[in-house]
């Protein structure tokens, strides 16, 4: 299974490089820096946990990074409320990255090695129902980012529909971004429409890099097993 980790590495280096353009455009493109920042670092940190190379990043710096980013999403969370942005969803992942991280830990103090492992070594029974959980809620987080995602591709199609003959026309407004851009966490911010890297700035592209993260870690849990 080392090439299957391999792959995944690369894949989640490849969404953290992809946050941190959509971080440096994020002002300008009206999206919250912080859910940018927590994304990449996201992404980062599941490269580094999935590579067999191991972690060339202390374990207390990914805590540390970790354990900030759990603290002030949920500070966000209750203050403003979960339903306003996806605060809830950057606890969830912050602190399931903290728990594969504990894991990890807990295998190098046994093996002796150096670096922190993704998988956990003799974990006891109840690791596994916490990893299970974890599991359960990247996986329904896929299947929500991804009806989200056919709902904003459907409204995109519905305004190329050809309007019957004699038939009312509908002038109202219809929000395309919504479907992607809400309150799921499955993305951030409004349509870009030009400029460049516009289609890595896109909703789309936010809503398509959030459904891969949750299913690579949804794997990464199961893999603990």
């Amino acid at each position: 299974m080392a090439w299957f980790n391999a792959l995944l590495a690369c894949v989640s280096l490849g969404l953290g490089l992809l946050h941190l353009v959509r971080l440096a455009t994020a002002r300008r493109d009206g999206r919250p820096v912080a859910g940018e920042a927590a994304h990449a670092v996201m992404g980062f940190g599941m490269a580094a946990m999935f590579s067999p190379a191991g972690d060339p990043v202390p374990a207390v710096v990914w805590i540390a990074a970790f354990g900030v980013s759990a603290a002030w999403f949920a500070a966000l969370a209750l203050r403003t409320g979960s339903t306003t942005d996806d605060a809830g969803h950057h606890v969830a992942c912050a602190v399931a990255m903290l728990f594969m991280l504990s894991l990890g830990l807990e295998g190098t103090a046994a093996s002796g090695s150096g670096h922190v492992h993704h998988a956990a070594v003799g974990a006891g029974a109840w690791t596994s129902v916490v990893a299970i959980v974890f599991a359960g809620y990247f996986a329904w987080h896929v299947m929500r980012c991804g009806d989200r995602f056919a709902a904003a591709r459907r409204a995109r199609l519905a305004l190329g529909e050809p309007v019957p003959a004699g038939g009312p026309v509908d002038t109202s407004p219809v929000d395309i971004a919504a479907p992607v851009a809400d309150s799921a966490g499955c993305g951030h911010g409004g349509a870009v429409h030009e400029g460049r890297l516009a289609a890595l700035r896109a909703p789309q592209a936010a809503a398509v890099a959030h459904l891969v993260m949750a299913g690579a870690m949804a794997v990464m849990l199961l893999g603990m097993l």
